[in-house]
């Protein structure tokens, strides 16, 4: 009779175990298809739907298999669960999928705003605070979903416990994972090698999607296209910690008096944002010197744009200058002449790391400023900035960088009056879609640059009471621009694509040199151009800039360029009058129109393509 109660006992735990593996099978299935249902919003923010067979094809069997394996991958590691008593079971399973489906889908909304998922980057911009700062009501918002969904899990669980015990079911879905995931990785196995951008772009639209490759395969019968892939290897950015900068020594002559020099930059500004109404204070300043309203940043984010300002060269030698810690030639100079510098900025200079690059040759570096707010940092700022300013020793010439951060917030203090309306109370960006009406949201945005414009104002006007102003040159700019949907392609902020919208910003010089009555420039012009202009005209550079900038002099007799380059955290761009070649890091390209659609007919302008390799190399050791 022990032996029976024994052998009962031990069927009964074996049976409950077999029964809970069912159900946790069951349990993720589901949840693999419901991901693959999430996973199509992130198809929703094509340009152009593909209408070629072979693209339909990878699409679809990609996205099938892609969360099929990130769901098995998932399923191995909740297995474990099954060990647990049953309510424990239903909840640890249930917290997994509420987890893993949550993180799926706030990537969906990161992607839909910046065309990246979620990565180092984006989380370290989250947890500081200073840089991406949801509101409230996102934060509710967010709570409330994973409230429900993890109820849903929960009930589906329960659910399943209830249903018959059989397994022959799932095989269909099994056997048609399988499937799916090896045609996708068939078909980019041929465009690897034939470098067909249809195919390559869209695998950037899923996930940690890494499909095969085997070129060397393909080469072996044939079957590979050398010439576009060599045009693709070309194209790729190759990182290197081993640099070459400048080109060869700076000779520097006696350049008389030295000029006071002062950065002010918003972040995120519109180049549309600024005129009398918007921004009078910077406006009416503006008047005196140069207007460029065909100005872009070298960037569509914050760590390219400041970049560019200072080392007067592309946003894709980043990592390189962060590797050798290496500040900038104009930074050198600056220090050798004995200027005093106030780096005075809103957001943390630690990261993006500002103190480890532009400025890595300061010391005593203010990092960042008080405030549990945008607005508050940047009224902080500027207090801090008029005390260093007034306590300044006159005797020396001074170089100052005010880098203003409420627009990146779109933030302004509660008592601050609404210029614009109607406008969005709070920021919700759950909130956000290709059919929202961008104006309330603009508008904030708008209320936010005119604030900033008010603290310009105590700037502008100390250095007008200063009495020094006809020895200063003060530069105002943004790092980027910041987009509400402009061409209609679900485009939110920055970082997203190189358009107009996020590229183009205002652009004006105040000093010695620059005179009135050649406001307005027509020429495009860019970041790169400030170094090489002070250098030469200002600081005494007596070489040809070409060996420690890519930009060209503003004060040359014609200023004329048929292109730039503009870069982000994964993708730099060719920008023409009327296109942008945008290519990822590892060569991929999309040749499109300025509202970020695909030009089907046109190919890119090869002399433009060459020249902009020479300078994307310019400085890379050989």
């Amino acid at each position: 009779m022990e032996v029976i109660r024994h052998t009962t006992h031990f069927l009964g735990i074996y049976m409950e175990y077999k029964n809970k593996l069912i159900v946790y099978k069951k349990f993720l299935l589901a949840n693999i298809l419901l991901s693959i249902a999430l996973s199509i919003r992130y198809f929703l923010f094509l340009p152009d739907f593909p209408d070629g067979l072979l693209e339909i094809a990878f699409l679809a069997s990609s996205l099938v298999g892609q969360m099929a394996l990130l769901g098995g991958i998932v399923g191995l590691l909740g297995l474990i669960c099954i060990l647990l008593p049953r309510y424990l079971f239903v909840v640890s399973v249930s917290l997994l999928a509420t987890f893993v489906l949550s993180i799926l889908l706030v990537d969906t909304f990161v992607f839909s705003q910046y065309r990246f998922h979620i990565n180092e980057v984006v989380l370290k911009l989250v947890m500081s605070g200073d840089v991406v700062d949801f509101s409230l009501m996102t934060w509710l918002l967010t709570c409330f979903f994973v409230v429900c969904l993890f109820g849903l899990e929960v009930l589906l669980s329960l659910y399943l416990f209830k249903w018959p015990r059989k397994e022959s079911t799932r095989k269909p879905f099994l056997w048609s994972f399988v499937l799916l995931f090896f045609v996708s990785n068939f078909i980019h196995v041929w465009a690897a090698a034939n470098a067909y951008q249809p195919v390559l772009i869209l695998k950037n639209y899923l996930p940690l999607f890494q499909p095969a490759t085997a070129n060397r395969l393909m080469q072996k019968y044939g079957w590979i296209d050398e010439e576009a892939l060599a045009k693709q290897r070309a194209l790729s950015l190759k990182g290197s910690s081993d640099i070459h900068y400048p080109l060869s020594e700076i000779t520097y002559k006696e350049h008389g008096k030295k000029p006071n020099i002062v950065f002010l930059v918003i972040d995120s500004w519109r180049y549309d944002t600024f005129n009398s109404n918007n921004t009078p204070n910077l406006w009416r300043f503006a008047q005196h010197g140069v207007t460029y309203d065909r100005h872009f940043a070298t960037g569509n984010s914050t760590r390219t744009g400041i970049f560019g300002l200072f080392y007067g060269m592309p946003g894709t030698y980043w990592h390189d200058m962060l590797s050798n810690q290496r500040p900038p030639i104009l930074m050198d100079r600056l220090q050798a002449l004995d200027y005093q510098m106030g780096i005075f900025a809103s957001a943390s200079l630690l990261d993006p790391e500002f103190n480890r690059t532009v400025f890595a040759n300061l010391t005593n570096l203010r990092v960042r400023s008080d405030g549990s707010s945008p607005s508050a940092r940047d009224e902080d700022l500027t207090k801090d900035w008029l005390h260093w300013y007034v306590d300044r020793d006159v005797s020396r010439p001074s170089f100052s960088f005010l880098f203003y951060d409420a627009p990146h917030g779109y933030d302004f203090p509660e008592a601050y009056p609404s210029h614009y309306e109607p406008m969005l109370d709070d920021v919700n960006y759950l909130s956000l879609s290709n059919d929202m009406d961008p104006k309330p949201f603009l508008n904030r945005y708008k209320n936010s640059v005119h604030f900033v414009d008010s603290l310009a104002k105590n700037v502008l006007d100390a250095l007008e009471e200063s009495g020094e102003l006809d020895n200063t040159i003060v530069i105002i700019t943004g790092d980027h621009g910041q987009e509400f949907n402009d061409n209609r392609l679900n485009y939110w902020g920055h970082n997203g694509n190189f358009t107009p919208a996020q590229t183009h910003v205002p652009f004006a010089i105040v000093g010695p040199k620059f005179d009135s009555e050649n406001a307005m420039s027509l020429g495009m012009t860019s970041h790169e151009d400030v170094v090489p202009t002070l250098m030469k005209h200002f600081l005494g550079a007596s070489v040809d800039s070409s060996i420690y900038s890519t930009g060209l002099d503003l004060l040359a007799d014609d200023v004329h360029r048929n292109w730039l380059i503009s870069s982000s955290y994964g993708a730099y761009a060719m920008i023409t009058e009327d296109s942008i070649l945008e290519v990822s890091h590892s060569g991929q390209y999309q040749f499109m129109d300025l509202s970020n659609r695909v030009k089907e007919s046109e190919e890119p302008n090869m002399q433009y393509m060459k020249a902009m390799l020479e300078r994307l190399s310019r400085f890379k050791s050989k």
